[in-house]
């Protein structure tokens, strides 16, 4: 797989697409289906930009490069093509890989399953985190805190199922 990086403009976006929501989902009054909603979108977005390869992997990719990127871009102006430092290996295993295609899957079934805000809100969740998985300083604390998680659920999952 190519490496794609995030530009300024794709940040911008991604940061803007979240201010957005958060800001609706505060003058709602705090439901909790938009917030898992938005939530579940956003881990499944940075955990597949954390995928090394494979097709979640390559999902978030051509995400952040064949919209984030370039709409950010064109919103921000001509300056706005500045590549962001390039994250480093996030460390997601075999079974982290399991674990992170289990939490796609429940993050497709509840879209199917849900009305159009909700939808949106996934959606901008999977597209915001795609994106901010591409930021160094994100990657590198999700790295830290998340990942160890997602790779201890998923062999926990693959001893289960031996």
């Amino acid at each position: 797989m190519t490496s794609i990086q995030l530009s300024v403009g794709g940040l911008a976006l991604a940061l803007a697409l979240l201010l957005a929501t958060a800001l609706r989902w505060w003058r709602r009054g705090f439901p909790l289906p938009d917030a898992f909603a938005l939530v579940g979108g956003l881990l499944s977005g940075l955990l597949s930009a954390l995928c090394s390869g494979g097709l979640l992997g390559l999902a978030a990719h051509l995400l952040v490069g064949q919209a984030a990127n370039p709409i950010g871009d064109k919103v921000l102006g001509g300056g706005a093509q500045q590549l962001l430092a390039h994250p480093g290996p996030a460390g997601l295993t075999g079974p982290g890989g399991v674990a992170t295609v289990l939490l796609a899957a429940a993050t497709a079934l509840a879209w199917r399953c849900c009305d159009a805000r909700l939808r949106a809100q996934i959606g901008t969740g999977v597209l915001s985190g795609s994106a901010l998985g591409l930021a160094a300083g994100l990657s590198g604390l999700a790295a830290a805190t998340l990942v160890p998680a997602i790779n201890n659920f998923g062999g926990q999952v693959l001893a289960a199922l031996h």
